[in-house]
């Protein structure tokens, strides 16, 4: 019993120690427009957040929605591999070897240093749009900061609006 008390506080104690994210309650929003290649805009909107951790399988219970126009999604399931500080730290340290640019980048949440990655795709891909996808990954949970994509349908852009961070 009294093996348990000291193993219990010292999760306590390392728990209140650890980085800030994943964790339950952990919440983004990212808000955005659907540009078409004839001018037509829709805005557009999207969200993540961590309603649970199974502490059993370690698996996040993780629920993303988004919205373009009168087209909207909601899927809720769970997922073992979520970002992390030590995903971010790996990105950063390594961007520029692998491509990318670190830059400063301003949304609606504020102003991050992030690693912005480009992708060119094509059908082969397997998207619904070839193009080219921009990223800017930052030290946030889910990582995203910031997303534009450009192919033949037109433009998508989303930008991190808000940042709610888990007890």
């Amino acid at each position: 019993m009294k093996v348990r008390n000291i193993l219990a506080g010292i999760v306590f104690l390392a728990a209140n120690y650890a980085i800030a994210y994943p964790m339950v309650g952990d919440k983004v929003e990212w808000t955005g427009t659907v540009v078409g290649t004839d001018g037509t805009s829709m805005d557009a909107k999207g969200s993540k957040e961590i309603l649970e951790q199974d502490p059993t399988t370690m698996k996040w219970l993780v629920k993303s929605w988004y919205m373009v126009g009168k087209w909207e999604k909601m899927e809720t399931k769970y997922t073992k591999k979520m970002y992390t500080p030590e995903k971010w730290a790996m990105i950063s340290t390594h961007c520029v070897a692998h491509g990318g640019v670190l830059e400063d980048v301003t949304v609606p949440a504020g102003t991050y240093s992030t690693c912005k990655m480009t992708k060119t795709h094509d059908l082969m891909d397997k998207d619904d749009d070839d193009g080219t996808t921009t990223m800017w990954w930052g030290d946030v949970p889910f990582g995203v900061v910031k997303v534009m994509h450009t192919g033949e349908k037109g433009t998508k852009t989303f930008e991190l609006s808000t940042v709610t961070l888990g007890q």
